[in-house]
């Protein structure tokens, strides 16, 4: 089902934190000027939370877990780190691939979605029941970028959330590398002596 446009869903929030939040209680002794300050703030709460629902998945991206053995599933010791994009691994290896979402104020949420791979040669998808893990198996060596969609979250017009993650499979017994970018320093010369870095840079 197609979603409210932002401003849509804001103000429909906004009408229904007004309504949950009341009438304005002016006590005795207290300002009124605190107490209307003190009810908009926590009207915007409200709306701030309605409207994140109403809007469905704001942010989507992909946890890989370890490479593991297909047929023993122990750890490969292939490194693993948060928001890495991209799994290279043996044939015989596979990866768990679990989707993180999450609505605008940054709560979870578990939105219907779709896996795609765009080379069933390369890997295997094998989806949970409730889409929101997948173990990529791996198949012949090669590369392919496996796609997660949510099809059912997205306003009118607008294009689908989507996240992809590259997998590249190297035959059995070839070592997989991984590149870490070092930090920046500048250049010298080749007797070691000053720094050659362009002017300007």
């Amino acid at each position: 089902m197609p979603l409210p446009d932002r401003a849509q869903a804001r103000a429909a929030a906004i009408h229904a934190a007004a309504v949950l939040h009341g009438p304005l209680a002016l006590l005795s002794g207290v300002d009124r000027a605190v107490t209307e300050r003190a009810a908009q703030e926590s009207i915007r709460r409200i709306a701030d939370g309605l409207a994140a629902y109403v809007l469905g998945t704001h942010s989507l991206s992909l946890i890989p877990g370890p490479v593991v053995d297909e047929a023993t599933t122990v750890p490969t010791g292939t490194p693993h780190r948060e928001g890495i994009t991209m799994t290279q691994m043996n044939t015989g290896h596979q990866v768990s691939l679990a989707i993180n979402a999450q609505d605008a104020a940054g709560f979870p949420t578990t939105p219907n979605v779709t896996w795609t791979i765009d080379n069933p040669a390369v890997a295997e998808l094998r989806v949970s029941e409730d889409e929101q893990t997948c173990t990529i198996v791996s198949g012949a060596p090669g590369s392919a970028t496996v796609t997660v969609t949510i099809e059912d979250e997205h306003a009118e017009g607008a294009e689908p959330l989507s996240v992809t993650h590259a997998v590249d499979v190297v035959p059995a017994g070839t070592a997989t590398i991984e590149l870490v970018a070092g930090p920046v320093e500048a250049e010298t010369s080749a007797s070691g002596e000053g720094d050659v870095t362009p002017e300007g840079v």
